[in-house]
């Protein structure tokens, strides 16, 4: 099988468990007996092991560029932590379930957009078409599963994420590697890519940003069946979501060659923020999946663009690390606005944690539009060793990959 291709199906079989949980985990959470602060506390804790394992992985990646071994290796870790949390009800083992499904989770983004870039090579700008795949797994995933926690309880969705989780196991240890030497040490490596140029100031705007669309999206499941929806109408407001973010991803470098980088991350972030604010206004469960299209736009924006930056800004030697180190501002991120939702949520009111989520989200899309500016000219003497500018036009040149 063609590497892309391979790529492309560990994507399906990665999102087909994203699809069977990311929706699901807060609604069994809550059947369970948690409270939206705990809740939200485990959400805190879950990104704050991201935080640190997944600039880890890249790194270890990075440090053996011919070992197939790293993406297998994190999908069994999360596989072992989805097995123990389906298990796990008591007080003390509940965390640690989550806290090792958090470990492995945090290793498989971030090195499996690195190796899809790896394989993409001269064509890179593509990546958006590789990882729609994966959104149409998700939809596909959301769905089967909605329809079959409101048939056999919430519980059942492991019998999905589980097999799930190991499936991305077997499918991500057939992607070849590039080959290489082995690079920096760890301190050495992230302090590579947080210091050049325009890196650094693209991670404070995208650690405020997503803290907002965390805080929201935390509790927007939650919410559906609060107003009275179904698992099943769950399941379909993400589902919804994700149909939009396919042609979005498909047509992304286009888009970015035609009206630029900057732009396009504004118009994604406002998205995030409109949807914010029309479900703080939400009358009923119908309502938020009526909004769910401008998830789905905006994710469809914002993170193959923030993906293509880091590919395109950091040093080619310490390319999983880049993709490990955008993680862990996501991690980030999202035990910030975890933590803040679950408090302000639990202090007033969800649709008021929205009302705030959409009043910063303004200020975090102008920040992210301001930071993805192009490289100075300074900067942009050295392209040909770091690698092009984000939008720049790029040779369809094919790249030898080694099995």
């Amino acid at each position: 099988m063609d590497p892309i291709r391979r790529a492309a199906l560990t994507y399906v079989v990665y999102f087909a468990a994203i699809g069977a949980s990311f929706g699901y985990l807060p609604i069994y959470y809550r059947e369970l007996g948690l409270g939206l602060a705990t809740i939200g506390l485990l959400a805190a804790m879950s990104s704050g092991i991201q935080l640190v394992a997944a600039p880890a992985w890249g790194l270890l990646a990075d440090r053996h560029p011919r070992s197939r071994v790293g993406l297998p290796a994190a999908a069994l870790v999360a596989a072992v932590g989805a097995g123990l949390l389906a298990v796990s009800t008591a007080s003390l083992t509940l965390p640690v379930a989550v806290g090792i499904m958090a470990i492995g989770l945090a290793g498989i983004g971030p090195v499996l957009d690195a190796r899809t870039l790896e394989l993409l090579g001269a064509r890179a700008l593509r990546y958006g078409e590789v990882r729609a795949v994966g959104s149409v797994s998700f939809v596909v995933a959301t769905l089967a599963v909605g329809a079959l926690l409101d048939r056999a309880g919430t519980g059942s969705l492991f019998l999905v994420y589980v097999p799930a989780l190991l499936g991305t196991a077997l499918a991500g240890l057939s992607l070849p590697r590039g080959g290489g030497r082995p690079r920096r040490a760890i301190r050495s490596g992230v302090r590579a890519v947080v210091s050049t140029q325009g890196i650094a100031t693209f991670l404070v705007a995208t650690l405020l940003t997503w803290t907002l669309i965390s805080a929201t999206n935390a509790f927007y499941s939650i919410q559906v069946v609060a107003l009275g929806g179904s698992t099943q109408l769950v399941g379909l407001a993400w589902a919804v979501g994700a149909v939009v973010e396919v042609p979005i991803m498909w047509g992304h470098h286009r888009l970015v060659a035609r009206i630029g980088l900057g732009t396009v991350l504004l118009l994604g972030a406002t998205a995030f923020a409109c949807r914010a604010a029309l479900a703080a206004a939400s009358p009923g469960p119908i309502w938020l999946v009526a909004i769910a299209p401008l998830e789905g736009l905006a994710f469809g924006l914002l993170f193959p663009g923030s993906v293509g930056f880091m590919a395109a800004r950091a040093p080619k030697e310490l390319a999983a690390t880049a993709q490990g180190v955008f993680s862990a501002t996501l991690g980030l991120g999202a035990i910030t606005g975890s933590a803040f939702g679950g408090v302000i949520a639990g202090m007033t009111s969800i649709p008021a944690l929205f009302a705030v989520a959409a009043a910063g989200g303004i200020g975090g899309a102008v920040l992210l539009a301001f930071a993805a500016r192009p490289p100075t000219p300074a900067r942009a003497t050295a392209l040909p060793e770091d690698g092009p500018a984000p939008g720049d036009p790029i040779p369809d040149i094919p790249e030898e990959v080694h099995p």
